[in-house]
This record gives structure tokens, C-alpha cells and sequence, in this order.
């Protein structure tokens, strides 16, 4: 044996120890976003001190060292030198930079030392071997999206913008045309919406409220009629409103509609959903951007409004917001800010450079940022809310949402994969090198999420057969191994607490919820993944706006598929339990923790059904009592 595992055994703990001090560290420093606690030489000092002490429980662990000195030391080595290297990182970010690749590295080896102890036999090292390089791989991928999307947690300089401007009421007020795409909403929900609009605080601009396909006029002559009450009252035409009728590409054909019909001098285009509740400073705020004429877009987060006093609601309230609140500000800061649609202001002539919105993307609002970032223009994403909108009130519409959301940028993937690539591959660009690799993992994100779960799931019940049947001696991990699992568990959690934090909340049952709902989402954003591949236009289906109705056990019928693939998880699980005394109780436990949290997170969506059915039910109840129909405004 070329390398005893015993001599790793140290080195392993320390960066099992250092991977909970540093996000514990940065949870501390980084209370609210952009905002540090600690000076740079109070951070040295706290780093100092996690760092020596978690070196000298390693040590007093294991008694004989071996590795430890030379893991300390090259890891100490490797932060200084991101931190000196890389200055807009805090240490701790520093620290989380060099962990990933150290952590992965000294894992790699004690795992081959420990299965050559074990007496494995060498075609299974082989497959270690092949499945460690596809980790390598993996590994360098996701740290490249993580190093951006953490910025929040790990940067303490700023290259771009962190905050709208103050308001502008005076000096260049460039004319914005905001623009309302819907298609049989409820009058009164898009109504208020046209409502916040009139009280923008902000003199140049004109509101198009293009209904298009609607069939029922019941539905948008109403709005017809706000929109001439409000001119009327205004004493000259602000709000225009059209009915078009037949128009093909759903939202994006209808803001291709658009275009071509607004104000000649509009310089700037806002894009509103039809539910989504405008601040009054949104524009004033937002448009002295457009002084620099680099700047295409800035967009804000989508935001939700009615959730409180809800599980589910409030589930996917929290489900939605560390993207929306940390993620996106931190792949701002390195050019590859993409729109998301709603909230968002465009530049009129990038907008139209680059050849206006896709009919073909289910994504069109993320599409048109790669077009338009390819023109050479810049973007900016900023985490301030101004405007909140309606979360889908059915789980079914949750997840259509989310499959929208998913297999779009895995449409856009296929389309311009030429963009993404290296120089001198790529196609014709003036896409800078971040947003290439941003882009590229966004896209391919999901894809690989859903690989990777079904590559762990069915390592565990390879591992867990090939024992049973002899063909594998049992696995039986050191007190060390399992000492580094608790530890890597405990790390994660602490990395999603803080996550949460940063988004606003401080409440555990806020983050178990948003939990649950980020795991019931597995099954359809994996199927989502795989379908953006497919060359067959996919239906683009909107998010109703309408007061829903109970679906009782058609809501868990809707279900079926996840509950089905959870099902299918009890099939090994039962197998482990059967074959317990053959597997081994090191392998068995392992085995059986996989396989049962792959199955939690497909038996999450059916919770998830119930939590909305009774929602539902609460909030119809009062219709059901007063014999009238759930039909019209959605609260």
C-alpha cells in the first residue's frame, strides 16, 4: 500500500473540523448582506483561533499525525495566498474558496487507502478511480457557479452596483414605456396592478396593457374601461390599452406586439406581470442606470405578497427567496446578471439590437440577457424588492412554474452552447469569460443535479447487492469516517441556516419549509431538465391568477409520479434491512440514510399537496359558508 489511511486520519478530521469553523465564521461576520462585523484584523484572529484549535483536536484524536502537519500548512498556505491574491474575498471566504479542492483531495486518498485495507478488490478500484476523475470534474463545475452565487457570504469588495440610486425627480428623466402582458386574468387582480402604476412616482412614462387571446370579454373589457377612467382623470392618455386576438408566442409574442407600437421616444421598457404590485419608487430609482450606456437591464427579484399565516404559502415564499436574494446579487457582481422578467427595466435599443423576446423559450425573459450581453452590453441584478406578486395557490401550478423555470435555460443551453465556449471556439461574442462559465452552469445545473442523485442513489444499492452476494468485502468505516460524516452534515446545515439569514428570516419553521418545498421539486425540475433537451417545442403554461378550487385526492393523484419513485426507494431499503447481517451495519446505515432522503425528497411533493389542499380549504370556506362559488379574485 502506497499510502496508510492511518496517516490521513488527522489531516481528514482538520478539514472535516475547518469545514464547520469557517461557514460558522462567515454566518457570524456576515449578518446582513454586504454588511461585515469584523475588521480584517479581528477576522485573522477568530480564523487564527478556529484554525489552531481545530488542528489540535485533530491531533489529540489522532495520535499519530501523519499527514496533519503537511494538510495545516498547505491549506494555511493556500488561504493566504487567495487572500492575497483574490482581495475582494474575506478570509473566510478565502477559506471556503481552498476547503473544496483540499477537502476533496485528502477525502479521494482516504478512501482508496481505506478500501485497500479493506482487501477490495482492484476492478472495483478501477470504477473508484473513473468515478473520483467524473468527481474531479464535477467538483470544478459547481465551485465555479458556488464562488459567484456565495459572493454575498464570502466578498467584502464590490465590483458593481449593490443598491437602487436616490430617487430621481428631477434633471434626466428618460421616457419608459411599462409594459402589462396578460391573457385571461381576473379584472380585479390586474386592475390593481394598473392601479399601483398610476401612483409610480415618476413623470415620463406610459403603461400598454396588452390583453392578447383572451376569448371572454367579461374579462378584459373591464380593464379596457379602467384604463380610459384613468386617462380621463389624468386629462391625457397615459394608460393604452389592446386586445389582440389571434397572436401567437404567449408573453413574449405579445411584448413583440408591443414593441413596434410604443412611444417612439420611450428610451426604457419595464416589464410587469399582470399580479405584481409596483412600489411607487421603482422607476425613479432604478432609471439612472440608463445614464451609463453600457447598461442594458437592471432587474429586481421576484417577490411574493400574501403569504403570512399559511404553511404552504409561506413554504414556497421561502423556497424562492435565497435565489432571488443571494444567488442572483452574487452572480451580478461578475457580469452574468440575467433578467427573470417581472420587475425589470431594458434598454429599448439593446432590446430591439438583439432582435427582441424569444417565442421559442419557455425562459424568454432570462433568454433575451444572453442576446443582449453578447451585443457587448452589461447587466445588473439587484436584491432591493419593488414589487410583489401571487404565489401559485395549487402545488400543480407550483410545479409547472418551476418546470418553466427549469427547462428553459436548458433550451438556451442547446441554442447557444457555441456562446459558452472558450475562445477560439466559441461562436462570435463579446460575451466576457464569467458569463460564459455562469451561463454554462446555470444551464446545465439542473441536468447535472438530477445525474448526479441517480448516479448516488444507485451507487448505494450497487455497494449494498454486490456486498450481500460476496462479491465485495463489507465495508467497515473508522471511527474517523464517521466523525468526518456528522461533521460534513453539520457543516451543510449551517450553510443553509445561514442562506436563510441572509434572505431575512430568522424562524426555523420558515427553512424547514422552504426545505420541504425545495426537495418536493425534484422529480419535476429532473424531468424539466431532460425535456429543455428535446428539439420539440415545449407548451408555454402560464400561472393562474384565479381564486383556486380543492382538489382532494386529485391533488395527491397529480402526485403520483413522485409517489411512485419514492415507493420504488422502500424496494432497496427493504433489501438493506433484509440482507442487514450480509451488507454489514457500517455499509447498511450508509446505504439505507442514501436511499431513505432520496425518498424524502419525492414523498415532500405529495406534503406539499396536502399542505395546499388545506389552504385551499381555508381560505373557500367562507365562499362554501355564504353558498357562493370560489371563482373570481384571488386574495
Amino acid at each position: 500500500m502506497l499510502l496508510a489511511r492511518e496517516s490521513l486520519d488527522a489531516g481528514l478530521l482538520f478539514l472535516a473540523l475547518m469545514n464547520l469553523v469557517v461557514p460558522a465564521l462567515a454566518a457570524w461576520n456576515v449578518k446582513r448582506p454586504y454588511q461585515l462585523r469584523f475588521d480584517d484584523r479581528a477576522e485573522w484572529a477568530l480564523f487564527g483561533l478556529g484554525f489552531a484549535s481545530s488542528g489540535m483536536i485533530a491531533a489529540l484524536a489522532v495520535p499519530m499525525g501523519g499527514s496533519l502537519d503537511l494538510v495545516m500548512i498547505a491549506f494555511g498556505a493556500s488561504v493566504f495566498a487567495l487572500r492575497h491574491f483574490v482581495p475582494r474575498l474575506t478570509l473566510t471566504g478565502a477559506c471556503e474558496t481552498a476547503l473544496a479542492p483540499f477537502t476533496f483531495l485528502i477525502a479521494t486518498l482516504w478512501s482508496f487507502a481505506l478500501v485497500g485495507e479493506l482487501g477490495f478488490p482492484h476492478w472495483f478500484k478501477v470504477l473508484m478511480l473513473f468515478g473520483s476523475l467524473a468527481g474531479m470534474i464535477g467538483l470544478g463545475f459547481s465551485m465555479a457557479g458556488r464562488f459567484a452565487r456565495q459572493s454575498l457570504l464570502t466578498h467584502r469588495e464590490w465590483q458593481r452596483p449593490t443598491a437602487p440610486l436616490p430617487m430621481r425627480s428631477a434633471g434626466r428623466l428618460p421616457k419608459v414605456s411599462v409594459q402589462l402582458a396578460c391573457y385571461a386574468e381576473p379584472p380585479e387582480v390586474v386592475i390593481a396592478t394598473i392601479d399601483h402604476l398610476a401612483r409610480l412616482d415618476y413623470p415620463n412614462y406610459e403603461v400598454m396593457v396588452c390583453d392578447n387571446n383572451t376569448p371572454d370579454e367579461a374579462l378584459w373589457r373591464p380593464l379596457e374601461a379602467h384604463c380610459a377612467r384613468l386617462n380621463r382623470e389624468l386629462g391625457f392618455e397615459r394608460f393604452r390599452f389592446f386586445h389582440v386576438a389571434p397572436l401567437a408566442g404567449a408573453k413574449a409574442g405579445a411584448l413583440n406586439w408591443c414593441l413596434p407600437r410604443m412611444a417612439p421616444d420611450a428610451e426604457v421598457i419595464a416589464v410587469i406581470d399582470a399580479d405584481y404590485f409596483a412600489e411607487p419608487d421603482f422607476l425613479a430609482r432604478l432609471v439612472g442606470y440608463f445614464d451609463d450606456p453600457k447598461f442594458a437591464y437592471v432587474q429586481t427579484p421576484h417577490d411574493y405578497r400574501g403569504y403570512a399565516g399559511s404553511p404552504y404559502l409561506n413554504a414556497c415564499y421561502w423556497e424562492y427567496m435565497p435565489s432571488n436574494k443571494v444567488d442572483m446579487p452574487g452572480v451580478s457582481q461578475y457580469g452574468a446578471g440575467f433578467t427573470i422578467g417581472t420587475m425589470c427595466l431594458i434598454r429599448t435599443e439593446a432590446l430591439k439590437r438583439a432582435g427582441g423576446w424569444a417565442e421559442w423559450c419557455l425562459t424568454e425573459d432570462s433568454e433575451v440577457s444572453v442576446r443582449i450581453r453578447a451585443l457587448g452590453y452589461h447587466g445588473l441584478y439587484l436584491r432591493q424588492t419593488f414589487g410583489r406578486g401571487l404565489i401559485p395557490e395549487t402545488f400543480e401550478d407550483y410545479k409547472k412554474q418551476r418546470f418553466r423555470w427549469t427547462a428553459g435555460p436548458v433550451q438556451q443551453l442547446c441554442r447557444y452552447w457555441r456562446l459558452y465556449l472558450p475562445r477560439p471556439f466559441a461562436a462570435p461574442s463579446n460575451l466576457k469569460p464569467w458569463c460564459k462559465l455562469l451561463e454554462f452552469q446555470r444551464s446545465l445545473a439542473p441536468l447535472a443535479g438530477a445525474v448526479t442523485q441517480i448516479m448516488a442513489v444507485f451507487t448505494s444499492i450497487f455497494l449494498a447487492v454486490m456486498t450481500a452476494s460476496d462479491a465485495l468485502p463489507a465495508l467497515v468505516l473508522p471511527d474517523i469516517g464517521w466523525a468526518v460524516l456528522l461533521l460534513g452534515m453539520a457543516s451543510g446545515l449551517v450553510r443553509i441556516w445561514h442562506r436563510y439569514r441572509l434572505t431575512g428570516t430568522r424562524r426555523l419553521r420558515d427553512m424547514l419549509g422552504g426545505e420541504l418545498a425545495r426537495l418536493s421539486l425534484t422529480y419535476v425540475a429532473a424531468v424539466a431538465s431532460f425535456a429543455g433537451l428535446s428539439r420539440k417545442p415545449l407548451a408555454w403554461r402560464r400561472t393562474p391568477k384565479f381564486k383556486a378550487e380543492n382538489a382532494g385526492l386529485t391533488a395527491l393523484y397529480k402526485c403520483l409520479p413522485e409517489t411512485m419513485v419514492g415507493m420504488f426507494h422502500l424496494v432497496p431499503a427493504w433489501f438493506i434491512l433484509v440482507r442487514w447481517d450480509g451488507i454489514g451495519a457500517h455499509l447498511g446505515l450508509v446505504s439505507l440514510a442514501m436511499v431513505l432522503f432520496s425518498a424524502l425528497r419525492f414523498f415532500a411533493a405529495p406534503v406539499m399537496a396536502v399542505l395546499s389542499e388545506k389552504h385551499l380549504y381555508r381560505i373557500n370556506l367562507p365562499y362554501a359558508e355564504g353558498g357562493l362559488a370560489p371563482g373570481s379574485l384571488k386574495a
